[in-house]
């Protein structure tokens, strides 16, 4: 296990945890351990997709292996050799009690037990690494039902094959530029909107609660979103499950953590093999690109009046280095972390093609759900073909091409950049970069033909979060079964063959 796992100031902090942990580990009463201990509770980085407490082997689900590891290390009091450290061993750790015990191998058998029956009587709290890189604790009695904060998690929720247990979110969803997403997954008549997804209204959370026995509350960072939560809601049956869904590129950990959790296991791992396979295809095509790094790339947030550099904070960034191009965005930040603030000039867009090697700048904007749908049905916003292409040709006049001829750029959708839907992101990206490489890779004959085989991921990905009574690829007047009139996922000037257009050119859909 990284050895860099526990985040410590001083090392004399790591050798005091180490030393009172032997000490309880070799089943002594030494009083003054126990009073020296300090149970692990801040992490530098998630140990495994499944970072709950007794996955010992690090994989995405329990079984006897995991009791097996940890039996072994006290069979052969590994406690008690030379360099032993409790940050390597936490996961072992399955109840969270600074020891390494019997008692851990009890809550583990409970745990492969509880999977198997569904009746977690014998297990109640279980211990796991939030996306705040916080050891917490979750109570697997309480009721799973399921408040959302922001979209992220709401698909998160859904890829588990959690529809059923999603009874609120916040009102970007409920009534805000999201809904139009959802609107035929979810039921909004009997819904609880908790209203802001930064600071939601802890009175109809309780509410809910009160309904349903108790309610999750899935959401990402304590910075972000609910800061005080956990304070409100200590003692109570509303829990706070804290997983990154957008942030960093970390997908996966929020997907597994909350399929255990929810107790979706199945559909979690179901839609890991899911998102793997993609993520595959897409590392294939790059291999045939000779050089990628010759392919210096960035991506920016597109407003009409601003470009907003996005760095090494966000999981758009995060996504567009797997495809391994040169590293635009991070030069021009100039190591600096970069996240959705950082405001770039047509001056600076210049610099970072002259200087950083940019050549394929990705504009990115609320595609391809962000329609906001007025009172007759009709929608408009940012996911409509006139507003893609207006934007479009704004920036194309104002950065210009006379001193860039290299620099190919689109617009695409930042509502596929990151996420459980990142990779169908990357794939695109690998679509308009790796163009000819990406031809080969599937065979086909010309761009439609490579439409298609998008089409089939996408199609999938509605299928797999339950949007697809209303969402597909192609939509409803290009042949597909679904009630949108397609999705605008990616533009890069008339007359490009590349483009996957299929909204309504007067900028409007009718729901």
């Amino acid at each position: 296990m990284n050895k860099k796992i526990l985040m410590v100031a001083v090392v004399a902090v790591i050798a005091i945890v180490a030393v009172a942990a032997v000490l309880m580990l070799n089943g002594g009463d030494n009083n003054e351990a126990e009073k020296t201990y300090k149970p692990l509770d801040s992490v530098s980085d998630y140990p495994c997709y499944m970072p709950i407490l007794g996955n010992a082997n690090l994989d995405t689900t329990f079984d006897s292996k995991d009791v097996n590891l940890i039996q072994k290390f006290i069979d052969d009091k590994t406690a008690e050799k030379s360099g032993y450290k409790y940050a390597d061993y936490y996961m072992y750790d399955a109840n969270n009690d600074g020891k390494i015990d019997s008692a851990d191998v009890t809550v583990v058998k409970n745990i492969i037990s509880a999977l198997k029956s569904n009746d977690w009587s014998a297990v109640k709290d279980v211990y796991y690494v939030n996306c705040d890189m916080n050891i917490v604790s979750y109570d697997m009695s309480i009721n799973n039902k399921v408040i959302t904060l922001i979209a992220p998690p709401l698909d998160t929720v859904l890829a588990i094959g959690g529809k059923d247990l999603v009874v609120g979110t916040d009102n970007r969803i409920t009534t805000g530029k999201y809904h139009a997403e959802y609107d035929q997954t979810l039921d909004f008549s009997h819904f609880y909107d908790v209203g802001s997804c930064n600071e939601p209204d802890t009175e109809i959370i309780t509410n809910a609660a009160k309904e349903y026995g108790g309610v999750n509350i899935v959401c990402g960072n304590s910075g972000s979103y609910g800061p005080s939560l956990e304070k409100v809601f200590d003692g109570t049956n509303v829990q706070v499950i804290r997983i990154a869904s957008w942030e960093y590129g970390e997908t996966l950990y929020g997907l597994l953590t909350a399929g255990f959790l929810l107790k979706c296991l199945d559909g979690a791992n179901e839609y890991l093999d899911w998102y793997k396979g993609v993520e595959n295809t897409v590392q294939g095509i790059v291999k045939l690109v000779k050089d990628p790094s010759s392919e210096g790339a960035a991506a920016t947030y597109a407003y009409a009046d601003e470009l907003s550099l996005l760095g090494d904070s966000t999981g758009e960034y995060a996504n567009l280095m797997l495809l391994k191009p040169y590293d635009s965005a991070n030069a021009f930040l100039n190591g600096s972390s970069g996240g959705h603030g950082n405001t770039i000039s047509v001056e600076d867009v210049n610099t970072l093609y002259k200087t950083y090697k940019l050549r394929n700048l990705f504009l990115m904007i609320g595609t391809p759900f962000q329609v906001t749908v007025d009172s007759d049905g009709y929608g408009n916003g940012q996911s409509t073909t006139v507003n893609t292409v207006n934007l479009f040709k704004k920036w194309s006049d104002r950065i210009g091409t006379s001193n860039m001829d290299d620099l190919d750029y689109c617009i695409t959708g930042y509502s596929f950049s990151s996420g459980v839907s990142e990779v169908l992101n990357q794939l695109i990206q690998c679509y308009f970069m790796y163009h000819d490489e990406f031809l080969t890779y599937f065979k086909c004959s010309d761009d439609k033909a490579a439409h298609d085989v998008l089409a089939g991921y996408v199609d999938a990905y509605c299928k797999a979060i339950s949007i697809d009574g209303l969402w597909s690829f192609y939509g409803e007047e290009n042949g597909g079964k679904a009630g949108t009139h397609g999705m605008n996922l990616l533009y890069c000037g008339e007359g490009d063959s590349r483009n996957i257009m299929y909204g309504m050119d007067s900028g409007v859909l009718k729901f």
